[in-house]
């Protein structure tokens, strides 16, 4: 088995005891290179009751398919996965076989089929993984996903659908998409959106390549059959994968980019009172919402607003009266 797996292996074990045991629990990790099966890698955490099977979560979904034994014990209180990795010198597996028949055969010998087949498709992960270089997700993330995304497809391949490479190409891009999708914005943005940021993106650095310079938004929208302004706003969204912490100093000055913001706005701090206020306005009655109205916001006198809606000022004196009880009622002090 290849050290990427082993690592892939260990991950999904020590990320599925997270989840199923208590918070914060105490791992174990253990190698033994005494036995004569070779290296046994282990998982141990506490576990309240001993389990019947394993085979919940994805780690053990790739135990069972790639690692040539594994078994879990539960003792005192603790529950230990382990796994086999096949060891240096084991039969090698012949190149001169086809992806299918590697496929077909690994029924047999799961991890060292696979090795061979992880072996001839790695270059398609690790090129696919730099695609997505700084768009805000660290590179050993993204080459883990990749290449558990290429296990994936090894895993649920079927000769009759086609090649094994393009298959797994669709399925690594998706795992990478979903990824960027989930964690790669720093501002979270609509996911269709998001679709035409890796559409644009894809598309200038293709154009870029073949115009020899940048490409244009209109010449992107024309390559996609998008509109240009539907472009631009995916260019503008890109902007959201990352952000500035406002104290960062700048190379060129040192100065912070909140020395270069406008001075606060006093105004700020009423916010919250002039939202309450709104919301206890429009509980009025209409008429009261629109006598408040004229007096505020056109600064019409009781005399005025008397003649405007046809009553009589002591009838508007009195109503004035009367909403301004309601909403010192309704906002507290």
């Amino acid at each position: 088995m290849r050290y990427a797996e082993a690592d892939l292996l260990v991950t999904e074990l020590v990320a599925n005891a997270l989840h199923h045991a208590s918070e914060a629990p105490e791992l174990i990790l253990t190698l033994d290179e005494r036995t004569d099966r070779g290296l046994v890698v282990s998982v141990s955490h506490e576990y309240p009751h001993e389990i019947e099977d394993v085979t919940d979560g994805v780690g053990f979904l790739l135990l069972g398919r790639v690692a040539q034994s594994w078994g879990h014990s539960y003792s005192n209180g603790t529950l230990t996965v382990w796994f086999q990795v096949r060891r240096p010198g084991s039969a090698a597996v012949s190149t001169d076989l086809s992806d299918a028949e590697l496929v077909a055969m690994m029924a047999s010998d799961p991890a060292a089929y696979s090795d061979e087949l992880v072996r001839r498709h790695s270059s398609l992960a690790r090129s696919m993984a730099a695609r997505y270089r700084g768009k805000g997700i660290d590179e050993e993330d993204l080459m883990q996903v990749a290449n558990f995304a290429l296990l994936k497809a090894i895993q649920r391949y079927e000769p009759d659908t086609g090649a094994l490479r393009p298959y797994a190409a669709a399925t690594i891009s998706g795992e990478l998409k979903r990824l960027l999708r989930d964690k790669g914005w720093s501002v979270r943005v609509p996911r269709s959106l998001q679709e035409s940021v890796l559409e644009v993106g894809n598309a200038a650095r293709e154009l870029e390549q073949i115009l020899e310079r940048k490409a244009t938004p209109e010449e992107i929208a024309a390559h996609l059959d998008m509109t240009t302004e539907d472009v631009r706003r995916a260019m503008d969204a890109q902007k959201a994968y990352t952000t500035a912490s406002v104290d960062q100093p700048m190379e060129a000055t040192g100065a912070t980019l909140l020395d270069t913001l406008e001075s606060f706005d006093p105004s700020l701090l009423a916010a919250d009172d002039r939202m309450m206020l709104d919301e206890a306005i429009a509980n009025l009655p209409d008429r009261q919402q629109e006598l408040l109205r004229l007096r505020f916001h056109e600064d019409l006198t009781q005399s005025e607003i008397a003649s405007r809606v046809g009553l009589s000022q002591m009838h508007v004196s009195r109503l004035l009266a009367s909403a301004f009880a309601a909403i010192r009622e309704s906002v507290p002090e």
